[in-house]
C-alpha cells in the first residue's frame, strides 16, 4: 500500500480529507487538507484551558491551532438533553470567587441562575439519618463540634500552601508522607465525622479518602480558600449554574476561533528541535514555534514525545490518575421533593448513588435531579450495563423521596471514566509522595512545550475557573517567547 510521507496510505488521506468538514461546523477543513501548516502556537485540547490560550494569544496577535482529538469542544464539560433541555453532563456549577468563570460567562452572554437549596436536606451516616437546612451538616451535637474543629485545622494547614506549588510548604514531606484517611484515623475519633468526610472527599475528587495524598488535600482547599468554599452551596462551588449550559461558552469560544479549531484529531507525536516543534495528527502535523499541551497528565502521556521527556515529567504523568465519574441526570412530571419539604441534596453513606441535587432551573418543566457514582461506586458501576446503572440509581433515589422516585420521564448519563478521551473526573488525584517527588514537573516547560490544565491553576484547581486561569497563565508565559 502506498503511503504518504506522513505514513498514511493515500486512500486514508484522501478519506480524512473528504471528511474534514463533517467533523464539526468550524472544525477547519481546509486544515486537515494542509499537512504541516504553520501557526505560531499548537495548543492541544478544545477544553477552557486551550481555548482559553487560544483566544488570549489571538488577541496579542499570534497564530493558533487548536486540536482535539474529541469530536466536539469542552473538554470535561459536556452538553445533553434531558427532557427537551439542554443541561450539563459534566461541569456545572459556579461559585462567586469564580471570577474568571463568571467573567467569560459576561462576555458571552450566559447567565447564571441560583442552585436550588430551598427546603431540608437529608443526611445518612454512620447509622443516624436527619433533615437539615442550610449548609452546616446535620450531625448530632458533639459530631458536629469534632468536624468543626476539624475543618478549621485542615483550613489551617491549607493556608500555609501557595497552590499549585504544595511542594514548597515547610510540612510538605510530612503531609505528602500521608493519605487523607490516614490522617483522619489519627486525628478524628468520632465515625460520624469520619464518614462525613470520606463521603466529602469521594463527592470532590471523585477517588476514596485513602487514594488521596493529604498534601493534595491541603493544596486543593487553598486553592479554593478553604473546605467550606468547596462544599457549600450558597457561596460555594455550588452555588449557582447557567441557564442553556456551562458548554455554550466553550461552544462560543470555539465558533469565534473559526478553523483554528480543528476536531477529530488526536494528537499522536511532538517531536522538537532548535527551530520549533512539530506535531503530528491522523488529520496531518502543524510546524509551530511554541506547543501548549493542555490535557491532563495521565493522558498527556500517551502522547509519545521527542527527545523523550525528562524522567521527572514523565514520572509525574504516570502518577496522576484522574477519578472515577458517572453523571446521572433525571427529568420527573413534576418536582415532588419539594412538596416533601426538601431541597433535593442528598449526603448518604448507605448508597452506591450520590450525592444527588436539584437541578431545576427557570427552564425546567417539571423537575429534575442531578447526581453522580463517584471514587469506588464509579469503578463498581462504570463497567455494567446502563440499565443496571439505572436501576441502581432509581433504588438509591426510593430509599429516601419515595415511589415516585422510580419513575422519571427521562434519564441521561455519562460514564466519564469510559470516555476515550478524557478517562475520568473531575481532576488529576496524586496519591502519597507523588507531588514532593514529581510535583515542580507539573508546570515547568519542557523545552518549548509548555503544560495548562485546571492542575496547573493557581486557583480553583479542579474547576472550570482554575481551567480558565491556566489558560491565561500559560498564554502569558509563551506569548513573549515567540
Amino acid at each position: 500500500m502506498e503511503s504518504t510521507q506522513n505514513g498514511v496510505s493515500r486512500r486514508e488521506a484522501m478519506a480524512i480529507a473528504a471528511s474534514g468538514v463533517a467533523v464539526a461546523g468550524f472544525a477547519g477543513g481546509a486544515s486537515a487538507k494542509e499537512p504541516g501548516r504553520r501557526t505560531d502556537v499548537v495548543i492541544v485540547g478544545a477544553g477552557f484551558a486551550g481555548l482559553t490560550a487560544a483566544r488570549e494569544l489571538r488577541r496579542a496577535g499570534r497564530s493558533v491551532v487548536v486540536l482535539e482529538a474529541d469530536d466536539r469542544v469542552g473538554g470535561r464539560t459536556k452538553a445533553a438533553t434531558l427532557a427537551g433541555e439542554t443541561i450539563d453532563i459534566g461541569g456545572q456549577w459556579v461559585g462567586p470567587t469564580q471570577t474568571h468563570l463568571l467573567a467569560l460567562a459576561k462576555d458571552y452572554g450566559v447567565r447564571v441562575v441560583p442552585q436550588y437549596a430551598d427546603g431540608e436536606n437529608i443526611i445518612d451516616i454512620a447509622g443516624r439519618m436527619a433533615r437539615y437546612r442550610g449548609e452546616t451538616p446535620g450531625l448530632a451535637d458533639e459530631d458536629l463540634a469534632e468536624f468543626g474543629a476539624a475543618v478549621a485545622a485542615l483550613d489551617g494547614m491549607a493556608s500555609r500552601i501557595a497552590a499549585p506549588r504544595a511542594w514548597l510548604a515547610d510540612e510538605a514531606a510530612a503531609w505528602d508522607a500521608q493519605t487523607v484517611e490516614s490522617w483522619l484515623l489519627l486525628n478524628v475519633k468520632g465515625e460520624p465525622s469520619r464518614a462525613l468526610f470520606r463521603a466529602l472527599a469521594r463527592g470532590v475528587f471523585s477517588c476514596d479518602a485513602g487514594e488521596i495524598s493529604f498534601l493534595y488535600f491541603l493544596s486543593y482547599l487553598a486553592s479554593a480558600g478553604g473546605l467550606e468554599a468547596l462544599i457549600a452551596t450558597r457561596g460555594g462551588a455550588q452555588d449557582s449554574l447557567f441557564a442553556g449550559s456551562v458548554w455554550q461558552i466553550a461552544s462560543k469560544m470555539a465558533a469565534e476561533l473559526g478553523d483554528a479549531v480543528v476536531l477529530g484529531a488526536p494528537v499522536s507525536r511532538i517531536e522538537q528541535d532548535d527551530a520549533g516543534v512539530t506535531v503530528v495528527t491522523g488529520r496531518g502535523s502543524w510546524r509551530a514555534t511554541r506547543v501548549i499541551v493542555t490535557a491532563p497528565p495521565a493522558l498527556a502521556s500517551r502522547i509519545a514525545y521527542a527527545p523523550p521527556l525528562p524522567a521527572r515529567r514523565d514520572g509525574l504523568t504516570q502518577r496522576m490518575p484522574l477519578g472515577c465519574v458517572i453523571k446521572v441526570a433525571l427529568a420527573y412530571d413534576r418536582a415532588f421533593w419539594r412538596e416533601m419539604g426538601l431541597s433535593g441534596l442528598v449526603i448518604s453513606d448507605k448508597t452506591e448513588f450520590g450525592p444527588w441535587f436539584d437541578r431545576g432551573t427557570p427552564l425546567t418543566k417539571g423537575g429534575a435531579l442531578v447526581g453522580f457514582f463517584d471514587g469506588a461506586p464509579a469503578q463498581r458501576w462504570a463497567d455494567r450495563t446502563p440499565a443496571e446503572r439505572r436501576t441502581r440509581v432509581l433504588e438509591d433515589l426510593a430509599r429516601y423521596f419515595g415511589e415516585a422516585a422510580r419513575h422519571p420521564v427521562d434519564y441521561v448519563e455519562e460514564v466519564w471514566t469510559l470516555s476515550p478521551y478524557h478517562r475520568g473526573g473531575y481532576v488529576s488525584v496524586p496519591g502519597p509522595g507523588v507531588l514532593t517527588g514529581f510535583g515542580s514537573a507539573l508546570l515547568e516547560p519542557v523545552g518549548r512545550i509548555h503544560w495548562a490544565g485546571t492542575e496547573t491553576a493557581d486557583a480553583w484547581v479542579g474547576y472550570i475557573d482554575g481551567a480558565i486561569r491556566s489558560g491565561e497563565r500559560v498564554a502569558s508565559e509563551v506569548a513573549p517567547l515567540l
